[in-house]
């Protein structure tokens, strides 16, 4: 079956855990990583990362998450949300988020 374009926008975030002498290094890799965002850390948790991921389908995702899992100190990186929109509707919501703050 051949694939068909898709406007869709897929939206996900992980929770990133990490050895502490490992997280600038990771964070350097993430800043790399096209589809990539992370925020900012967490005093009372410096061992997680948030990561935030956007992209065109799950596959996308799942290549990141693999790539995240695979650096040196790495302990594991666990999907906890995962949203799909088309890209009108992402833009809408963007311009709506924007407008509001």
């Amino acid at each position: 079956m051949a694939e068909h374009p898709s406007d869709d926008v897929h939206i996900a975030s992980f929770i990133v855990q990490v050895m502490p002498d490992q997280r600038a290094e990771l964070e350097r890799f993430l800043a790399t990583v096209t589809g990539l965002e992370t925020q900012p850390e967490d005093p009372v948790a410096p061992v997680q990362c948030v990561v935030i991921c956007e992209g065109p389908d799950p596959g996308f995702i799942l290549d990141r998450m693999d790539a995240i899992e695979q650096r040196p100190g790495v302990i594991g990186c666990t999907l906890v949300y995962h949203e799909l929109m088309t890209s009108q509707e992402a833009d809408q919501q963007l311009i709506a988020e924007t407008r509001s703050t």
